[in-house]
């Protein structure tokens, strides 16, 4: 059998790109586990310095955290509108935390406009992806919305479910 030698270029290729992308993968880790001890010993200089490249490519733990960052004022001025940028990108990629936070922003209408319906959609969908805390959230917001939107709210869990764009 004869082997083409645009096909093994082919494989070559393929071989090489998931190489790269497992060594990417693993170098993005790497960095966000710099960042995250850098925030864990109150460096947030490091810390951002370190997320920050990751979060615009992306990498949705250094989105939220960044958004967290900027909700609470750590190493950046506080500044919600900036938290809820950072963190509607996590929450968009389905990081749990990012939902919370985001929910909550949406809660107490910080940096966003007040919207019961938000909080609770971004609060189930945080519950749903692992976050145990997201169920006081949610339960605060549906108790604060009138029945008249509670309908809302459950499809826009589902719209935001499917649209949701895990990372790849």
């Amino acid at each position: 059998m004869k082997t083409r030698p645009s096909f093994i270029a082919a494989i070559a290729c393929v071989a090489t790109s998931v190489i790269i992308t497992n060594a990417r993968a693993a170098t993005d880790d790497d960095d966000f586990r710099r960042g995250l001890s850098a925030f864990d010993t109150g460096d947030y200089a490091t810390a951002l310095e370190s997320w920050r490249p990751l979060a615009e490519r992306g990498e949705p733990r250094s989105q939220a955290g960044i958004g967290f960052m900027y909700h609470r004022g750590l190493g950046v001025a506080a500044d919600d509108r900036e938290a809820a940028v950072w963190l509607e990108r996590a929450a968009e990629h389905g990081q749990a935390e990012g939902q919370l936070m985001l929910g909550i922003l949406y809660y107490y209408g910080s940096g966003v406009s007040q919207s019961y319906v938000r909080a609770y959609a971004w609060c189930e969908l945080a519950e749903i992806n692992g976050n145990g805390d997201a169920t006081i959230c949610r339960d605060a917001a549906l108790e604060s919305m009138p029945d008249a939107d509670r309908e809302k709210a459950f499809r826009l869990v589902v719209e935001l479910r499917e649209r949701q764009r895990p990372r790849s």
